[in-house]
């Protein structure tokens, strides 16, 4: 734990600062301690003015003791604040860089938790966990050193009873961190699923189930009370044990005191002027009480320390999270080639189950293509890939004459403009929403992409048009503003590729119509490639893509496709009767 942490902070000469610090305050702490011996000799001896000068060590050591303390506490602090730092800049810029198959609902809960609720817990960890644990291992061991010095028996009894003693905590962390591992992913679902209650409240109260009770919450909770019950239990039998090795340890040292005052034989053995007098008996017993304080308090903050683990456990395991691979020269696009290729494109969320399989596909500059297919055929799937969300199993994906896996992701995102079915706004105002297609975009800019994605409206209708802040995940508006907004920052990124899927879904047919007639519109070299299931949309195509099963079963114009009369001709049919229209030549 103590190695992860120092090197999860990235600092090593703030690390070596610290560490050192620790160092030289257990073995002050050490000398303190041992300096007893001498001192309580002195003053119950004959001529108690003799103790002046350990009096004055003492107090030396004390004061000392409490500097070094102060500039380590000040060490850690500082470490906890770089480590926090170092930690929260390492995993954004990692989660930017996975693919999203990686973040499954489990992932993100532990992101989540990562970057919210380990913050303080961090930077306290150092300085009220790190520090006792590093002192309760070090200041024992210079203890028994020491008392190699007083009677060596002494110093083999103390520091065999260092890694005796170590052995029981590490047995007893040992008892508990299955159960605590548990505990923590059941703490992970509950808030899962505590989130997930209170964005599907219309759902579950249009169904007359909003309580907690026999829902999925409330199985969680009962889970995490479970997990609570085992933890305890698991818990018992470790902290048992190492209070018998403790108790076992002092008990030792104030056997082997108590011999050495009682038995001349071992302390001349010991090296020892006769038996130990009974003030130095008492003093080398005060020195053993001592010398089990810090296992002591090692014990009561091991509990936190098992957390704590956990913690470092978890933020190691998003910090070791795959990444998508870099290019190691970066692509030049070639702008005289496809758009976008895909050659034998074969990909399957789990191994063994494909989603795609062996797909090719060619769209030309300036031309829209339209993905038409049932749910379930890999529509979706086909623009994440082009995107790069995921890897292809197989097979390869070209923008512009280059496999995606060429492209600097920064350099492959700026010739995508990508609009999705489910949009994502940012809890900002409506034009930082827009601006984030070209941040650098003027006025003139932001008006004419508005007004081509029909935002324009909208903006007039708001109270506080442009700086109308849109809330949470957008909340402020309906499904087709938010979708309006989407496709206006699309828009106003220009990109050379622009994908659809199903951006236009929550729109009335009028502000469908006049949304792709200005997509169509905005870019003679634009190619767009859209996932479509209204009849009109995919009508104004200039090629149909019809997916099945993962592979493309039928691909050409609207025309051809009709007179094929196969599995796109039916498809088309059951969607004509859906709607109520039939296609009709114009005279």
């Amino acid at each position: 734990m103590i190695r992860r942490t120092l090197l999860l902070a990235g600092d090593r000469r703030l690390a070596f600062r610290y560490l050192a610090l620790l160092g030289l305050g257990s073995v002050v702490r050490a000398g303190a301690v041992l300096t007893l011996v001498p001192l309580l000799s002195a003053l119950l001896s004959a001529d108690p003015g003799t103790a002046m000068p350990w009096i004055g060590a003492l107090a030396g050591l004390v004061a000392l003791g409490w500097l070094v303390d102060y500039r380590a506490a000040g060490a850690g602090f500082a470490i906890g604040f770089v480590l926090l730092s170092s930690v929260e800049s390492k995993i954004v810029d990692r989660l930017q860089g996975v693919p999203l198959g990686w973040l499954t609902a489990d992932r993100r809960a532990a992101a989540h938790r990562s970057l919210t609720s380990t913050g303080r817990e961090m930077v306290q960890g150092i300085a009220y966990l790190l520090t006792p644990s590093v002192n309760a291992l070090t200041t024992p061991a210079f203890i028994g050193v020491g008392l190699v010095f007083v009677a060596w028996p002494l110093g083999v009894v103390a520091l065999a009873a260092v890694p005796v003693v170590m052995a029981a905590l590490w047995a007893s962390g040992r008892c508990v961190r299955a159960a605590d591992a548990a505990y923590d992913a059941a703490g992970e679902e509950v808030g899962e699923r505590i989130v997930e209650l209170a964005q599907a409240q219309p759902a579950l109260r249009a169904a007359g189930r909003a309580g907690a009770d026999g829902s999925l919450v409330g199985g969680a909770l009962n889970r995490q009370r479970s997990a609570a019950m085992r933890l305890i239990g698991f818990g018992l039998p470790g902290q048992l044990l190492f209070g018998f090795a403790t108790q076992a340890a002092l008990l030792g040292l104030v056997a082997t005191a108590v011999a050495l005052g009682l038995s001349p034989s071992l302390a001349t053995a010991a090296g020892l002027d006769g038996t130990l007098g009974a003030a130095e008996v008492v003093a080398l017993i005060i020195v053993a009480v001592r010398f089990v304080e810090p296992f002591t308090t090692l014990a009561e903050i091991a509990p936190a320390v098992e957390t704590a683990r956990g913690t470092l456990a978890r933020l190691h395991t998003l910090l070791q999270a795959p990444v998508l691979g870099r290019a190691g020269a970066a692509a030049v696009p070639d702008e005289h080639a496809p758009a976008l290729e895909l050659r034998e494109v074969s990909f399957g969320y789990e191994p063994g189950q494909e989603v795609l399989s062996g797909v090719s596909l060619t769209v030309a500059r300036g031309t829209t293509t339209a993905i038409v297919g049932p749910s379930g055929s890999g529509k979706s799937t086909l623009l994440s890939l082009v995107a790069r969300f995921h890897e292809v199993s197989g097979g390869s994906v070209l923008v512009a004459g280059h496999d995606v896996r060429d492209y600097d992701p920064g350099a492959l995102m700026a010739r995508l403009g990508i609009v999705f079915q489910d949009v994502y706004l940012f809890d900002a105002t409506l034009r930082e929403n827009v601006l984030l297609g070209d941040p650098g975009a003027g006025d003139d800019r932001l008006a004419a992409a508005a007004a081509a994605a029909q935002l324009d409206e909208v903006v007039r209708r708001l109270p506080d048009g442009w700086a109308t802040r849109v809330g949470e995940r957008g909340a402020a508006l309906s499904g087709g503003e938010r979708q309006r907004v989407s496709i206006a920052r699309a828009l106003l990124k220009d990109a050379p590729l622009l994908l659809l899927d199903e951006a236009t879904a929550a729109l009335d047919t009028g502000n469908e119509r006049a949304i792709v007639a200005a997509l169509e519109s905005s870019g003679r070299e634009r190619a767009t490639v859209i996932v479509a299931h209204r009849l009109s949309t995919i009508a104004r195509a200039d090629r149909i893509v019809f997916l099945e099963g993962g592979r493309i079963a039928e691909s050409g114009t609207l025309e051809e496709l009709l007179a094929l009369d196969g599995r796109f001709a039916a498809y088309w049919r059951r969607r004509e009767r859906a709607a109520g229209w039939t296609l009709t030549a114009s005279a």
